[in-house]
Parts: structure tokens; sequence; C-alpha cells
């Protein structure tokens, strides 16, 4: 097999779009997190579509609650408790259209300072007026371990 120039130039020039893809993705789930740890309606407006929706799973023994983010941003905005959710190694993956993708992530949710709740995230976005917004969110957590209140930044 002979090595194609113009092939691998547009293998990168792929790659090179992809990887923009991720990074505008990941920004938007970053912004969405930074709005819940300000509460502020309008860092949410910029990065969720608010009739989306929501599938949180607290741990144990609170039931699964299903909502819309319009709501969840209501309920969050009223919180006085300082929250701090991080996630980390996400896992980006853009459909072929290039019009939905997923992000899954590990996370930590902290609150006032004490790491309160760990677990799985998943968000759901979509291209909208090409700009990526998140439509949906589940997430599935229990409480930290000893350990995980400790080394969880």
């Amino acid at each position: 097999m002979r090595w194609d120039p113009f092939a691998a130039s547009t293998v990168l020039s792929t790659l090179s779009q992809h990887s923009k893809e991720i990074e505008s993705i990941l920004i938007v789930i970053n912004g969405f997190l930074a709005a819940l740890r300000t509460k502020s309606p309008f860092e949410f407006e910029k990065y969720c579509v608010r009739a989306g929706g929501m599938s949180l799973c607290p741990p144990s023994p609170t039931l699964p609650r299903f909502c819309t983010i319009g709501a969840f941003v209501e309920q969050v905005t009223k919180i006085q408790d300082e929250i701090d959710e991080r996630i980390w190694d996400p896992e980006v993956k853009v459909y072929p259209s290039g019009s939905m993708a997923a992000v899954w992530a590990p996370f930590r949710a902290k609150v006032n300072g004490v790491v309160h709740h760990v677990g799985v995230e998943l968000f759901v976005l979509h291209k909208i007026s090409n700009t990526w917004k998140v439509t949906g969110v589940a997430d599935s957590c229990r409480e930290p371990t000893e350990e995980e209140k400790i080394w969880l930044p």
C-alpha cells in the first residue's frame, strides 16, 4: 500500500475538526457545571435547553427524581448551600450526523466544601443553530467512601 499525502491530510483535517467539536462540547459541559456553582439562571440559559429532561438518582434512600432542566434550574437558584460539582475523564461521543453528542463522566459533588455524593453523569447535547446545548442529564450517585471524602478535590 502506498502512502497518499492527500488522504493523510484529509484524515488529519477530519481529526482536527473532531477535536474542535469535542472541545466545544466540553466547554458547554463545564459551563453548565459553572452555572450550577453560581446558581445563575442567565448562565444556565447559555448552555442548556430548559425543556430538556433530567433523571437524577440521589443517594439511597431518596428516590430518583425526573424533571425538566428548567425546573431543576428554578430549584437550584433557591438553594443557599454552596454547590461544587466536578467531572473528570469525560468520554465524548459525537454522532455521525454531527448534531447530537453524549458525555459520560464520573463526578463528585461538594456541598459547603464537603464531598456529599459521587457517581456518574450522562449529558446529552444537541447542536441547535450551530451551538451545542445540553438537552438531557442523567446521573446515578451514592454516598462517598471515607477515602473519597478526603482525596476527591
